[in-house]
């Protein structure tokens, strides 16, 4: 069962996020700063940190900043309060694998971590196989089924590893903007649903789907495909994803980083393409995002 070091000054915060992780199944270990959080990391590594911003004697931007140096292979989900948009871009730019407010980590958190700790695992079994895959070219396509979604962008993260391109955070921080990339193509492309003011767990996603499913009149919704493509050059890893419908599309999302991207679930979404991936293209018309990630072997 994977283990999560949460970090945060309140024993409040701490409680309730603990509560919400150990309701999952999940073991939690605590530390009260990103001083403690490091000599906790250098003890026992856990297979993922979630970490406050604001903490006395280290930051949550700090912390994250050294983990790239001391343990890099440990993913970190900022916590941060509305206000803090910039210092969670910051957050995003120096290597955590997302953020959330705190006002939506009980319904955002769960999803995160069950997504990034299978990431991180599909990212080990695959490090054996390093520059074992020569084929560099895949394509996939998806239905409305939410429930493959994650198994795809493991099976992406899987290969890129067998590839033996990239750094194993940034493969895991690529799955995680392309997983919500998805998500965010049928439910909000193909599906044509409005998005909302708060965020939309993986479990009101799965019921939106079986409603639709149930309901005759949305056949010519359900049946829509999303086409994600995968391919890998010396310079560089392409992931293109395509949606069928005519759904907002997240290039209308809030400008990353702003007060208004807390508000709307697309400014997140950006704020994830944007800092991992070197150049993103959306095509509105075609209903195509490209996302580009420079290799350097």
């Amino acid at each position: 069962m994977p283990n999560v070091l949460v970090v945060d000054d309140s024993a409040t915060q701490i409680a309730m996020i603990t509560s919400v992780l150990q309701q999952q199944g999940l073991t939690v270990r605590t530390a009260g700063n990103g001083l403690e959080a490091l000599a906790a990391l250098r003890e026992h590594a856990p297979d993922l940190v979630v970490t406050d911003m604001q903490m006395p004697e280290m930051n949550g931007v700090e912390l994250i900043r050294a983990m790239r140096t001391e343990c890099s292979l440990v993913p970190a989900v900022l916590v941060t309060a509305f206000g803090n948009e910039d210092l969670a871009a910051e957050a995003l730019g120096v290597g955590a694998a997302n953020y959330i407010s705190k006002d939506h980590v009980g319904i955002l958190l769960p999803d995160i971590v069950n997504r990034i700790t299978a990431f991180a695992q599909a990212n080990a079994q695959s490090l054996y196989l390093k520059g074992a895959l020569t084929r560099t070219r895949f394509d996939f396509v998806l239905d409305c089924s939410i429930e493959r979604v994650t198994p795809l962008v493991s099976l992406v993260v899987r290969l890129l590893a067998a590839m033996n391109v990239l750094h194993t955070s940034d493969r895991i921080r690529i799955a995680e903007a392309l997983d919500y990339l998805i998500v965010h193509s049928i439910i909000h492309g193909n599906f044509e649903q409005p998005v909302r003011s708060t965020p939309m767990s993986i479990d009101d996603a799965r019921a939106l789907v079986a409603e639709k499913l149930d309901d005759e009149s949305s056949r010519s919704m359900t049946d829509r495909i999303v086409t994600v493509q995968l391919e890998v050059t010396d310079g560089e890893a392409r992931l293109v994803v395509v949606h069928e419908g005519s759904g907002q599309s997240i290039h209308h999302a809030p400008m990353p980083g702003t007060p208004q991207s807390f508000s709307d679930e697309r400014g997140r979404g950006m704020l994830l393409l944007t800092s991992v991936m070197d150049e993103v293209f959306i095509d509105s018309a075609s209903r195509k995002v490209t996302l580009v990630k420079y290799i350097s072997r």
